[in-house]
């Protein structure tokens, strides 16, 4: 072998070895771990509890560490550098009324910072819900002709999960600004969302309520059209058909007046199940995001949903827009929110943590729902179950990046057609308590 082989040789080797030894420090860098202490801060006159689960998820990988707290309320972590999203949902009964206790914060895991101080999660107090957002159906569908989406159709349904019966008078539906959590958020304040220490949420646009007289049973369930309340199965297969006498709609044509949106409701929809509507902002639709809403129930106390939100002493104006105009809701009055990200896209936080600790991906225009999962302890101990539950649930969406499915395994639909009856999860956080559902269950 002549000499200039040789040192080629030499050369190359030389290079092979700075780049593993450099492909090894990448390797170990990626594994660095830290210790991150995390305590729980519980509101005035509510005792620190034992056996907390602490999730924490990676902004980055999307992995999840789960930890539970000792007796003071404090959990210890050994996690990999990052940045993580740390959220605590707790349910408890305090002298015969269910809690929920929530509360998130982000934190900052690297090699320079070594997290010697304890990362508090502040803790809000709600009592649990009777009625709940069962499924949220927003994203579209694709057209038969392959052309392109169909984005109407949109409907929420709503589930009386607790045992007495409820009714829906005063029963509101808003969303909150920025429409998209991909979007410019005008109140984020130093990290934190500027109206979650004062106590309210916005309503932007305008809000929609109830007509009174309807109620529900326990264990049973209202489906409400948000746009588009036919039968758009003649035109779109893959969409939804709403000519049904049991469902409601959204339908104040003299509020909102976009015939696209709002159709003549089918004739099977009595008039008696239409929602009325107030708009205070610009717009002839009301918007509920084609891809990532924060979506919510509320139900005013001691005013008619009409007078609250025709009271201008209850308005603001979104970025000091004088057409993003929005009503501030009472935290105290929100029953139920659904906090919807976008799949790959930078999101942000809109629900406070009191409505909504967590959030879930929504992989949009392929007709996927975002339904509730079932609270199988719960729904498991119910006598009149035994023999009815139907198990190996196979919708959910886990072979879709950010998909997801219902961890219990009981399919909730097809154990309702076989009698039983469902308790779904409630713990004010939808990364607990919803999954994506590759078929909206009015197409099952």
């Amino acid at each position: 072998m002549s000499i200039k082989i040789k040192f080629y040789l030499l050369v190359l080797i030389g290079f092979v070895i700075v780049g593993l030894q450099s492909c090894k420090n990448d390797f170990d860098n990626l594994y660095q771990t830290n210790t991150v202490t995390i305590q729980l801060n519980y509101p005035d006159d509510f005792e620190v509890a034992e056996n907390v689960t602490i999730t924490l998820i990676n902004y980055n990988s999307n992995i999840t560490y789960t930890e539970i707290t000792n007796a003071n309320g404090i959990a210890t972590f050994e996690i990999p550098y990052g940045i993580y999203n740390a959220a605590v949902s707790e349910l408890r009964t305090v002298s015969g009324t269910a809690y929920i206790f929530t509360g998130n914060t982000s934190l900052t895991v690297t090699e320079t910072d070594k997290n010697s101080d304890v990362t508090t999660i502040n803790l809000s107090a709600s009592k649990a819900n009777n009625i709940i957002i069962k499924e949220l159906y927003n994203g579209g569908c694709q057209k038969d002709d392959g052309s392109g989406t169909f984005y109407r159709g949109q409907y929420v349904i709503l589930y009386n999960n607790s045992v007495v019966t409820t009714s829906l008078d005063n029963f509101c539906f808003g969303a909150a600004y920025p429409y998209n959590s991909q979007g410019s958020n005008y109140f984020y304040s130093n990290g934190s969302l500027s109206y979650e220490t004062e106590g309210w949420i916005p309503a932007a646009q305008g809000i929609w309520y109830f007509p009174e007289g309807i109620s529900l049973e326990p264990g049973e369930q209202i489906v409400v059209a948000l746009n588009c309340a036919i039968n758009n199965t003649l035109t779109y297969s893959q969409s939804i058909n709403f000519a049904n006498a049991n469902y409601c709609t959204l339908y104040d044509i003299d509020v909102y007046s976009n015939e696209s949106h709002y159709p003549a409701p089918s004739s099977l929809i009595p008039t008696s199940h239409y929602l009325s509507a107030v708009k205070y902002g610009i717009g002839n639709a009301w918007s509920c995001s084609y891809t990532s809403p924060a979506f919510y129930i509320f139900a005013t106390q001691e005013v008619t949903p009409a007078e609250f939100a025709t009271n201008v002493e209850n308005y603001g104006n979104y970025g000091g827009s004088a057409t993003q105009v929005y009503a501030k809701v009472p935290i105290d009055w929100v029953i139920d929110g659904i906090e919807v990200f976008k799949q790959g896209d930078d999101n942000q936080q809109r629900l406070t943590s009191a409505i909504d600790a967590g959030y879930v991906y929504l992989n949009n225009k392929n007709g996927y729902t975002l339904y509730r999962n079932v609270n199988q302890e719960a729904t498991e101990a119910l006598a009149e179950n035994a023999g009815k539950l139907i198990y190996n649930y196979s919708g959910g969406t886990t072979d879709l990046v950010d998909g997801s499915t219902d961890p219990s395994g009981i399919d909730a639909e097809a154990s309702i057609a076989n009698g039983a009856r469902i308790i779904y999860s409630d713990t004010n956080s939808s990364t607990n308590d919803f999954h994506q559902r590759k078929k909206a269950s009015l197409r099952d």
